[in-house]
Formats: structure tokens, sequence, C-alpha cells
């Protein structure tokens, strides 16, 4: 390989970058962590009316599914991913719909502690 002698003060630079590219590959940190409702749609495969239509009915919950920021919706994606695989939130909240048997098993519980 020929490089011009003019262009050898870059190489550090160069070598500084490819390093960082390196870093971030190997760390995994290329992946997206926030989307908007459109980039969600997509990543889900969920319809963007359909979306809208569970933060309305409240299966996804603001502040743990999604934040609202200067008027524009941001999805967490780890917690998108735990509410699809139905598994408890970083934030301690559980996506799985309790069988009413266990919601009255755990009130009389209470009740009678």
């Amino acid at each position: 390989m020929n490089v011009a002698f003019e262009n050898l003060n870059e190489l550090p630079k160069l070598l500084e970058m490819v390093v960082e590219l390196k870093s971030i590959v190997e760390k995994g940190n290329l992946e997206k962590r926030w989307f908007n409702t459109h980039e969600l749609s997509e990543y889900t495969g969920y319809k963007y009316e359909t979306l809208k239509s569970k933060i309305k009915k409240g299966e996804f919950v603001q502040g743990v599914h999604y934040f609202k920021r200067d008027g524009k919706l941001l999805f967490d994606k780890t917690e998108v991913d735990n509410w699809v695989m139905g598994v408890k939130s970083v934030n301690h909240v559980s996506y799985q719909k309790e069988d009413d048997d266990d919601i009255v098993e755990e009130i009389s519980s209470l009740m009678s502690a």
C-alpha cells in the first residue's frame, strides 16, 4: 500500500477511529435503544394504529414502555422486548395477566393475615 507523504500525519487519527469502531463492535453497542412510534411499528411488526391502541388501552405504560419528550413518544426497546416475551420488566412491572383464582387467593391470604 502506497501512502502519500502528505497523508502520513493522518494515520494516527485513522488508527484511533479503527480502534474505536472495533471497540463498539465488540461491545455490541450498535443497537438502537429508543424508537419513535413508526420505528417501533417496523421493529415489532405491529401497525402504527395498533400501537396507538395499545397505549390507549394501557398495555404500554408511560414511564415504563415509553416516555413523552417534546411532544414525541420514545419507546424503550428493552421494555418493549420484555412486554413481547411476557417477562417482568426492569421496572418490576409484570405483563402477564393473572388468573382470577390467583387474584382471589392473594386477596384472601392478605385478609387472613
